[in-house]
C-alpha cells in the first residue's frame, strides 16, 4: 500500500508547489504593479559585475549601479538583475522608488519574470493535478464496480512486470486475464492494476480471478487481485 501510495504523493507534491509558484507570481505582480504606480524613471551607469560559478559550472551575475536621485549620489547599488546586453560603463534606464531611492529595478524583465513564474507554477499544477484527477476517478470507479458490478471468472493468462514504472528500484507486476463470453463468442482481455506483491504465490497461470464489470460497459472494470494477495501473503517491503 505505502508504495501504491508514492505516485499520489508525488502528484500532490506537484500540483502543492504549482500552486505555491503561482501564488508566488501572483505576489511578484502585485508587488511591481505598486511599485511601478509610484516609481520615478532615472538613468543609471553600470559600474560592476561580479560573475561567480557554482559547483554546476553555472555562471551568476551581481550588477552593481551608481545613480543620481534628488541630487543624492547613490554608488555601488546593488541592481537584482541581469541581462546578457549588460556591461560595465553602459547607461540603464531603471525605475526608482522614491520612498526608498536605494531600491531600483529595470522596467523590462517584470514582465518576463511574472509570465515565466506563472507558466512554472501552470505547467506543474497540471502535472500534479491531472494524474490525481485519474487516481481519484479509479479509485470511486473500483469502489462502485466492487458494490455493484457484476463478477466475471476469468482466467489468468499472464503475469508480468511493468517495467515503465518503478518504485525504489522495484517494478510492479500486472495479472492480464482473459473471459470467454458464450452469449457473443468473444474472448475478452482484462488487466489488473499495478501489483506491488508477487501474484504468483497466490494466482497461477491458468488459475481464476474475480474481475467486477460495469454490464453496460465492460470496458470499465477492475480486476480483483489485491484483496486475494493481501489476505493471503503479508508483504512488508
Amino acid at each position: 500500500m505505502k508504495k501504491k501510495m508514492v505516485p499520489i504523493v508525488c502528484f500532490s507534491i506537484f500540483a502543492v508547489v504549482g500552486i505555491a509558484v503561482i501564488l508566488c507570481a501572483v505576489w511578484v505582480f502585485v508587488r511591481g504593479i505598486q511599485f511601478r504606480k509610484s516609481a520615478v524613471s532615472i538613468t543609471a551607469k553600470i559600474e560592476d559585475i561580479n560573475t561567480r560559478y557554482d559547483n554546476d559550472g553555472d555562471a551568476h551575475h551581481q550588477v552593481f549601479v551608481t545613480y543620481t536621485f534628488k541630487g543624492q549620489t547613490y554608488e555601488m547599488v546593488r541592481l537584482n538583475e541581469y541581462s546578457s546586453n549588460m556591461y560595465v560603463g553602459k547607461s540603464i534606464d531603471l525605475l526608482c522608488d522614491p520612498k526608498n531611492p536605494g531600491r531600483v529595478e529595470t522596467n523590462s524583465n517584470f514582465y518576463i519574470v511574472v509570465i515565466t513564474l506563472s507558466i512554472m507554477g501552470i505547467v506543474s499544477f497540471c502535472v500534479g493535478v491531472i494524474p490525481l484527477c485519474f487516481s481519484i476517478k479509479k479509485i470511486l470507479q473500483k469502489k462502485r464496480l466492487l458494490e455493484k458490478g457484476r463478477v466475471l471468472h476469468a482466467t489468468v493468462g499472464e503475469i508480468s512486470l511493468n517495467t515503465s514504472l518503478a518504485v525504489n528500484g522495484q517494478n510492479p507486476y500486472i495479472i492480464y486475464c482473459t473471459w470467454y463470453n458464450y452469449n457473443t463468442g468473444c474472448t475478452v482481455r482484462f488487466k489488473s492494476e499495478n501489483l506491488w506483491t508477487d501474484p504468483s504465490n497466490v494466482f497461477g497461470i491458468g488459475s481464476e480471478i474475480d474481475v467486477y464489470v460495469d454490464e453496460n460497459n465492460l470496458s470499465k472494470y477492475y480486476v480483483d487481485a489485491e484483496r486475494p494477495l493481501s489476505e493471503k501473503v503479508m508483504d512488508f517491503t
